[in-house]
């Protein structure tokens, strides 16, 4: 199916490979096109005040609790959501990120999960790895922004936990994030305004069938 928003082409995801290879993080401003991110912007608002987000939980099965003080942002699955074309666009661009990252460096992706997340005011998310624990399926991050007009004195910033340094990511519209799950110490410092963005997560195939 032929998408309505234009994709970047194959050759623009090189540079998200390199940086993997080299560092195992990698910032991208504007790979996100700018009428995708505006359209997928206006969605993630228009759930937000419709009540379609919930609060996000840490941990997971029945340890999964709501605990606002460490993570404080309102999330939906994309799956959970009604259909829309900048959805399907965007899931057309991360499939194609998830075949340039396998023929390169045959991770062995084969899924992509991921969603709507709105910060209120004043929340933020505690440092922290995205692998669980007790699964390994989890391999790649992929975060995108959707903050049309963020100016840097509004906070929201994205702080990687790096071996010699930190770094803080604006959460501008249109700028991509990707690194190693489970490499990468992370955290998102509290916002004055709304913070709206996509996360999701790239899954590898499991050694064992039974395992998610």
């Amino acid at each position: 199916m032929m998408s309505e928003f234009r994709l970047p082409e194959t050759a623009a995801f090189d540079a998200v490979v390199d940086d993997l290879v080299q560092r195992g993080w990698s910032v991208c401003p504007g790979l996100l096109p700018a009428p995708l991110a505006q359209a997928l912007e206006q969605r993630c608002r228009w759930l937000w005040q419709s009540d379609a987000l919930t609060p996000a939980a840490i941990g997971r099965g029945s340890d999964e609790q709501v605990i606002s003080e460490i993570r404080g942002d309102h999330t939906r699955w994309l799956e959970q959501c009604p259909p829309h074309p900048a959805q399907q666009a965007y899931l057309q661009l991360a499939d194609s990120l998830r075949e340039a990252l396998n023929r390169s460096l045959f991770l062995g992706l084969e899924s992509f999960e991921t969603h709507y997340a709105l910060y209120p005011p004043g929340s933020g998310y505690r440092t922290h790895l995205d692998r669980f624990r007790d699964s390994p399926l989890r391999t790649v991050t992929l975060v995108s922004y959707l903050n049309s007009g963020w100016s840097p004195e509004l906070g929201g910033q994205l702080r990687l936990h790096l071996p010699e340094q930190t770094l803080d990511v604006q959460p501008l519209s249109g700028t991509m994030v990707v690194f190693m799950s489970d490499r990468i110490l992370h955290e998102v410092l509290p916002a004055q305004a709304e913070r709206a963005s996509l996360t999701g997560w790239f899954r590898r195939r499991p050694d064992n069938p039974l395992q998610w």
